[in-house]
């Protein structure tokens, strides 16, 4: 069972993505690291720091828990973080997952810390037959001890995870490479919107983020909904972005294969001579990603 994490927007979840941007443009933020992927100003990808911000979570992920035991109450889980582990974040803390099926790794709560045993918590998936990106999944934790013997809490309730991380993926995972001049950036997970994607206060939403997250570094590209065309539109790098003439790169799409009736699995190939990047330069840029294509759910 399983990959590990990168797929994004549930069935339905697309509509979400779309409430998350007109809310922002009135001023209101929904957050969603699933609480701030706002690294690439979307979903998943720095726009324009050294350091990835914290970017607006991908639509679906994370969730809410009921704490209970020597703590009451909540845990909203709205980031995603790809470190060393998958990990789900919030205010209270930290959920860490790892494994084939997925499994509860470490858990962080309102400083209590935690390794639970495998048998400590469940990941039930629910509704993967659906599922496009994010999955929903039931998360139970029965009497966890703090390791400094501090407490003890049982957590229930779903959560959204990528769906590689639920179910068996017969497809390749996304990810690839891009040489950016001297450098290669490596991209671990990637989902092409297709459908308009309107700016959030005033900033740009791009259709596909390749990202980096370790150098703080990213390539975005936009979809013609009519054409179905991919062009390059902008290029991200020790805090500065650049935009990209439409023309100055190729940019090829290979179907792979139908992951669920509203995910295509993709390759995208991109070929550009020479790209204006911040701190580099003019420098050519070559890479093949695999990239979820997101159907909009009808």
């Amino acid at each position: 069972m399983n990959d590990w994490l990168r797929s994004l927007a549930a069935l339905g979840m697309a509509f979400v993505a779309v409430l998350t941007a007109t809310l922002g443009l009135a001023g209101a933020f929904v957050p969603g690291e699933v609480a701030g992927p706002p690294v690439a100003g979307t979903s998943d990808g720095p726009r324009a720091s050294a350091t990835p911000p914290p970017a607006l979570g991908r639509p679906g992920l994370g969730g809410t828990l009921a704490v209970s035991g020597d703590r009451e109450g909540e845990f909203r889980l709205t980031r995603e973080s790809i470190e060393n582990r998958y990990s789900l974040t919030g205010g209270d803390g930290r959920i860490s997952f790892e494994g084939q099926p997925v499994e509860v790794a470490q858990l962080s709560y309102d400083g209590l810390e935690f390794f639970p045993d495998p048998e400590d918590c469940t990941v039930t998936p629910l509704n993967l037959d659906t599922a496009i990106g994010v999955g929903r999944a039931q998360l139970d934790c029965a009497d966890l001890e703090d390791i400094r013997g501090k407490g003890v809490i049982s957590l229930a309730g779903e959560i959204g995870l990528p769906v590689d991380m639920l179910a068996e993926r017969s497809l390749p995972h996304t990810g690839g490479t891009l040489a950016v001049g001297p450098e290669t950036w490596t991209i671990e997970s990637a989902f092409l919107f297709t459908w308009h994607m309107p700016a959030i206060a005033g900033a740009p939403e791009y259709n596909l983020d390749l990202v980096d997250e370790v150098a703080g570094a990213g390539f975005h590209i936009s979809y013609d909904v009519e054409t179905h065309a991919l062009a390059p539109a902008a290029v991200d790098r020790i805090g500065e972005s650049r935009g990209i003439d439409p023309d100055a790169c190729t940019i090829q799409r290979e179907e792979l294969g139908k992951q669920n009736p509203r995910t295509t699995v993709i390759e995208v190939t991109i070929s550009c001579p020479e790209v204006e990047v911040p701190g580099l330069g003019a420098v050519p840029i070559e890479g093949t990603v695999v990239v979820d294509e997101l159907a909009w759910p009808e």
